[in-house]
């Protein structure tokens, strides 16, 4: 791979990781509703799971999906089950006691974020469906692994770095203050936004069931 062909592939990568959708949204919604780190712990999460999509789709997951839809299939639905699990999550805290929140210490928190951001990826099909459309532009018989590898690290790096970006900026003093203002209301959207994404994935694989 030139120059030219890398310099093509951070682009569409940095492109793909400013797009909002479903991940951004629980990157918000980690970080709103237990600060900064968890949503850094989320993004690397996120970001670790990307790589592994990349490397894989690298390696030739397109013949695992081409063959095998039915594992297409169960990740996306595995996914929408955690983002409608997340949202009624966070639409349950609309409606309990500040107290009952703060009783839980952010230590016991934040693991819970890497978690979601890591599952969040990886139970979204479409990131690997994304990698394969773009690394087929690059691949070619007799590639070492070494290049493959730093292809999918390099599009871990910028997912991480992008979302890590958002996470820091939904903590910042200004964004932060106005977020606590309207902190029922900011969780409330969070959790339709959530929910109405896996309603929508839900629906649109019935007639795959």
């Amino acid at each position: 791979m030139g120059l030219a062909d890398w310099l093509s592939l951070i682009s569409i990568c940095l492109l793909g990781a400013l797009s909002p959708g479903p991940s951004l949204m629980v990157i918000l919604a980690c970080t709103a509703e237990n600060g900064r780190k968890a949503g850094v712990l989320a993004s690397i999460g996120h970001g670790l799971g990307v790589f592994i999509y990349a490397l894989a789709a690298a390696s030739g997951l397109s013949y695992l999906l081409n063959h095998f839809q039915s594992v297409f299939l169960t990740l996306q639905l595995l996914g929408a089950g955690l983002l409608l699990w997340l949202g009624l999550r966070i639409l349950k805290t609309t409606f309990i006691a500040a107290q009952r929140q703060a009783d839980i210490p952010s230590s016991a928190k934040q693991p819970a974020a890497l978690q979601y951001g890591f599952l969040i990826a990886v139970f979204n099909p479409k990131i690997a469906a994304f990698f394969i459309s773009l690394f087929s532009q690059f691949l070619e018989q007799g590639q070492l692994v070494m290049l493959h590898l730093s292809m999918a690290g390099l599009a871990g790096l910028i997912d991480m770095a992008i979302y890590v970006f958002y996470a820091i900026l939904a903590s910042t003093a200004i964004v932060n203050g106005l977020m606590e203002r309207y902190a029922r209301l900011r969780d409330f959207i969070f959790a339709m936004i959530l929910i109405s994404l896996a309603l929508s994935l839900f629906a649109s694989n019935l007639n795959l069931i």
